[in-house]
């Protein structure tokens, strides 16, 4: 058994006991071997390990910021479970070429496009970094929310849904957008355009709570 089922494996266990865990749309993840871009909003340090847990097939790869892996033990650990080193506040080229082959190699890469936690639960507009990647390989972008129905308290519930993969292309497509002529404001649209969703199983899940 690797290290990151083995952790995984644990978490879930753990996060088990802790919460009331809520999971719909596992199906829509692809299987193995189909390389895709798992987007999802961000409110609590718990997402990243939300995102995968019952990802019971494949791993999920994240950028994480550089500062973590300058700590001996920390970075052997959050290597292991798929994590790469990322210049926050900087156009970080290695990154962002790290982060294609990841999806251009059949794996998943899981990003938060907000850019940061949300701290009112409110979602944020995303950056168009995910969008970007998912552009440039022509690799679809899995949807996904994660809705917390209060301050993280013991045995409080927690959802998690993903949706349907996302085809950029189709987007540009109905868009009327040429991949050759990409431009800043394009991409935000193609962004806002894929974040719709994320926002649509949030507001249902908040409707049922």
């Amino acid at each position: 058994m690797s290290f990151y089922n083995f952790a995984r494996k644990v978490c879930v266990v753990f996060l088990r006991i802790c919460f009331k865990l809520h999971v719909k749309g596992i199906e829509s993840v692809p299987p193995c071997g189909e390389g895709i871009i798992l987007i999802s909003n961000h409110q609590s340090n718990l997402d990243p390990v939300l995102l995968g847990l019952y990802i019971k097939h494949r791993k999920l790869f994240f950028m994480a910021k550089e500062e973590l892996f300058k700590v001996p033990i920390l970075s052997s650990i959050i290597k292991k479970l798929g994590a790469f080193p990322v210049k926050r506040g900087k156009k970080d080229l290695g990154a962002i070429k790290k982060a294609e082959e990841i999806v251009n190699s059949g794996k998943i890469l899981a990003m938060f496009p907000e850019g940061g936690r949300s701290k009112t639960g409110k979602l944020l507009r995303p950056k168009v970094g995910a969008t970007k990647i998912a552009v440039s390989t022509c690799k679809k972008i899995l949807p996904c929310s994660i809705c917390y129905s209060s301050k993280r308290r013991f045995r409080s519930n927690i959802y998690i849904e993903y949706g349907k993969p996302i085809s950029v292309v189709e987007i540009m497509d109905n868009l009327d957008i040429n991949r050759d002529e990409l431009n800043s404001q394009n991409l935000k649209i193609i962004a806002e355009k894929s974040w719709e969703k994320v926002s649509e199983i949030y507001n249902l899940q908040r409707e049922e709570i």
